[in-house]
C-alpha cells in the first residue's frame, strides 16, 4: 500500500511564473535567519513570488493561499522543520484551498543540508531532462534512452542499455557498492532509482543477498562495502532521486537525514520519498 510521501525539493521550471501563480510559505523563524532568507529571496526574484510567513504551523497560511490560489506553492523549511508532521500538514493544507478533496496547488518542500545547499537548488534554472538512468533495482530500460541497473534480488545480475542499443544482461560484481557510487560520480546519471530496506540513516543495497550500504556523515553521502571500505559520493551533476521502494528515505528528521545528504553531495535537485515504513 502506498503511504505518505514527501516532495523534498522544489519542482523547478525553466521559466518563471507570475506573482499570482507562485507563493513561498516559510516560518517566521526561518525567514529571520539571513542565510535562509536568501533562499526565499532567490525564489521571489526568480518567480516574482509572494511570501507568506507563519508563526507555528503552515496551516496559518491558509487564508492567504485561499485568496491568491497559486498554481505553485513552495514551502521553504530547514531540516529541523521538514519532518513527518510538517509533510502531513502540508499535504492536508494544499487540499484545503477549496471544498473538494483534491490538491489545489502544485507544491513542494524546499530544504537542504544547510541554507547554502538549499540556495543552489532554488537558483538552479535548467530543465531536468532524464537521459541516463541508474538504479539499484529492476527498471524498464526499454523506456530509457540509456541506463544501467544492478539487481537487489539476484546476485551478480547487471543490466545495461547503451544509446541506440538493446538491453543486455551482464555479470556484475558480488558487491555492487562501488559500482553504484560510480553511477553517480562518473556515469553522471540524470535519474537514480533505489529500492530495498532503508531508514533515515542508511540504504541497504542488497535485499536477498549480502551487499553494502549507503550512509551519510555531516552531509556527505558515501557507500560502505562488505569489506568496510568507504566510497564517497561526490556528484555535481543535477539529478532526480526516486527511492521508490525505500522506507523512511523521505523522512527528514534533521541534518543527519539521508535525504539532505543526497541533496548536498549527490547533486539531487528533485526527490520524493516515504516518511514512514512501507
Amino acid at each position: 500500500m502506498l503511504r505518505l510521501f514527501a516532495f523534498a525539493l522544489l519542482l523547478t521550471a525553466a521559466t518563471s511564473v507570475s506573482a499570482s501563480n507562485y507563493v513561498v510559505v516559510v516560518s517566521q523563524e526561518t525567514q529571520a535567519k539571513p542565510q535562509w532568507k536568501e533562499v526565499v529571496d532567490a525564489l521571489v526574484t526568480r518567480h516574482s513570488a509572494e511570501v507568506v510567513t507563519f508563526e507555528k504551523s503552515p496551516t496559518e497560511s491558509l487564508p492567504s493561499l485561499q485568496k491568491s490560489f497559486p498554481r505553485y506553492t513552495c514551502f521553504v523549511a530547514t531540516p529541523a522543520e521538514a519532518g513527518r508532521t510538517f509533510v502531513a500538514t502540508v499535504h492536508q493544507l494544499t487540499r484545503s484551498l477549496d471544498d473538494d478533496p483534491y490538491t489545489d496547488t502544485r507544491w513542494a518542500i524546499l530544504t537542504g543540508y544547510e541554507a547554502a545547499n538549499a540556495l543552489k537548488i532554488a537558483t538552479y534554472d535548467k530543465p531536468l531532462v532524464v537521459r541516463k538512468v541508474a538504479s539499484g533495482t529492476d527498471i524498464e530500460l526499454e523506456a530509457c534512452e540509456e541506463g544501467m541497473w544492478y539487481d537487489e534480488l539476484v546476485k551478480n545480475r547487471h543490466v545495461r542499455k547503451l544509446p541506440g542499443g538493446k538491453v543486455e544482461e551482464l555479470k556484475g560484481p558480488d558487491d555492487t557498492t562501488a559500482n553504484l557510487v560510480a553511477t553517480l560520480n562518473d556515469y553522471h546519471a540524470d535519474l537514480f532509482v533505489a529500492s530495498g530496506h532503508a531508514t533515515e540513516r542508511d540504504w541497504q543495497i542488497g535485499f536477498r543477498y549480502r551487499n553494502g550500504y549507503f550512509r551519510c556523515r555531516d552531509g556527505q553521502l558515501y557507500g560502505i562495502d562488505t569489506s568496510g571500505t568507504e566510497h564517497p559520493v561526490d556528484s555535481a551533476n543535477a539529478k532526480i532521486y526516486m527511492p521508490i521502494g525505500n522506507c523512511l528515505m523521505g523522512h527528514i528528521d534533521g541534518e543527519k537525514a539521508m535525504a539532505v545528504a543526497w541533496m548536498n553531495s549527490a547533486g539531487v535537485k528533485q526527490m520524493l520519498g516515504y516518511t514512514v515504513p512501507t
